[in-house]
């Protein structure tokens, strides 16, 4: 037996060491991992071209699938903009154009539109409005802002937290998954515990399939995953398609959450796990299903139309007033023009943008740059777990930790506390504070 091996047993785990980049770590003894499309992982779709600026992400991906490395280098280009934010770089080109509302306000007919009533009322009206007609013009913009700009933000901020508790979502399921592992380190079988884990990461992405099958292809982006990380089965992959597939439905995911706990649970009852041991494996199995629900819960009751629909409404209707106001009162002075023309720009990206970002925070699931990074999350799960699950203590560590302590609490806990009590005792210093005085 290799040293490592031996100071994995002298610490008393039951899990045999194996070098972190084994191919076949998740599904060794039990089978082989199905067999993905061909080019699913080979990037296909450009980043870059004409048509992305007159397109949104969401827009062009209606109509095209993405494959695993199309998201991954998806995710990528996510994290730039992550670290631009953290280091707030708001000026340069990743700042200013990448991952911003830029181009979906210069996109928005609503932001031409807005310059044409402008141009079309200055040229039909040769003379600005007269003393009587300004108070009627300003009352009229600044009600119609105050209201629309109360309604855009608030619209924007409930949004946020829907992203907000998405993403939350997202990273208490890893954290579900940490732990499962930690604890199956120790308290399970080598082969059990890789079956717990390998499930719950398969479970992971298979929600997100299943919730938005559109943009998280069966075929292109879970089945790649699954047998780049070997973490199903041939046979287990042909028994979950005939039972309904992962298009579309939370039952595959939820499938896979059951068979962890029937893991747990058998190897509870069949004596090789501390009953102790199981309860703390089935509880963050269970935590991770109410977790990975949070994204079918939002998704199944979005913001309301209605509210949404108003704000829009309002929107529409404000943006060619506030020209065609600016046009009636300021002067034909070049210099008014432009001052004008810069307010215009400047009230369509604060209104548009609101708005855009509004629908952007909505759906996070989705492919737009600003969405959350699904597959980077889901794929950093397999290596992390595997590093837990090999984990063990440095040889002289475990030497002096285990072989030092003779007595262990756990063979006899009576006799062992009760010897180390006597010793404290007859070394004159107090094992325990005196109980305080109980009041008369």
């Amino acid at each position: 037996m290799a040293a490592k091996d031996a100071v994995a047993l002298d610490v008393g785990a039951r899990h045999v060491d194996v070098a972190p980049d084994h191919a076949d770590f998740w599904t060794r003894g039990v089978g082989e991992a199905p067999q993905s499309p061909a080019g699913a992982l080979a990037p296909r779709r450009s980043s870059a071209g004409f048509r992305h600026l007159l397109f949104s992400a969401d827009e062009r991906h209606d109509h095209e699938t993405l494959n695993l490395a199309d998201i991954e280098r998806l995710d990528a280009l996510r994290d730039k903009i992550r670290h631009r934010g953290i280091e707030r770089r708001a000026f340069s080109y990743w700042g200013s154009v990448k991952g911003t509302v830029t181009l979906d306000v210069l996109r928005s007919p609503f932001f031409a539109l807005s310059f044409g009533v402008y141009a079309a009322t200055v040229a039909g009206f040769a003379h600005p409005a007269g003393v009587e007609d300004r108070t009627l013009y300003m009352t009229v913009l600044t009600v119609l802002g105050a209201f629309l700009s109360f309604a855009s933000i608030f619209l924007n901020k409930e949004t946020y937290q829907r992203f907000r508790a998405s993403y939350e979502a997202s990273t208490a399921s890893q954290s579900a998954i940490f732990e499962c592992a930690t604890v199956s380190r120790l308290g399970l079988r080598d082969l059990a515990g890789r079956t717990v884990v390998r499930f719950l990461c398969a479970a992971y992405l298979a929600a997100f399939a299943g919730l938005r099958d559109s943009h998280y292809d069966v075929e292109q982006v879970l089945l790649p995953f699954v047998q780049r990380h070997g973490l199903l089965t041939e046979r287990e992959w042909a028994l979950l398609s005939r039972r309904g597939g992962f298009a579309a439905t939370g039952d595959r995911y939820r499938e896979l959450l059951a068979w962890a706990v029937g893991v747990a649970q058998r190897e509870r009852n069949d004596g090789r796990c501390d009953p102790e041991d199981a309860k703390r494996i089935v509880k963050p199995i269970l935590r991770l299903r109410a977790s990975l629900a949070v994204g079918y819960h939002r998704l199944g009751q979005p913001m309301p139309f209605v509210y949404v629909h108003l704000v829009r409404i309002l929107t529409t209707c404000y943006l060619p007033v506030f020209a065609f106001v600016l046009a009636r009162l300021g002067s034909r002075n070049p210099a008014v023009h432009t001052l004008a023309c810069v307010a215009i720009c400047i009230t369509c990206f604060f209104f548009l943008g609101i708005n855009t970002v509004s629908v952007k925070l909505a759906d996070p699931y989705g492919h737009d740059i600003d969405d959350l990074r699904i597959i980077a999350h889901c794929s950093a799960m397999p290596g992390a777990c595997r590093a837990i699950l090999t984990t063990g203590l440095e040889e002289e560590t475990a030497r002096a930790l285990w072989q030092e302590a003779s007595t262990s609490p756990f063979d006899d806990p009576v006799a062992y506390f009760s010897s180390s009590l006597s010793a404290a005792g007859a070394a004159g210093s107090p094992t325990r504070r005196p109980a305080p005085a109980r009041p008369p």
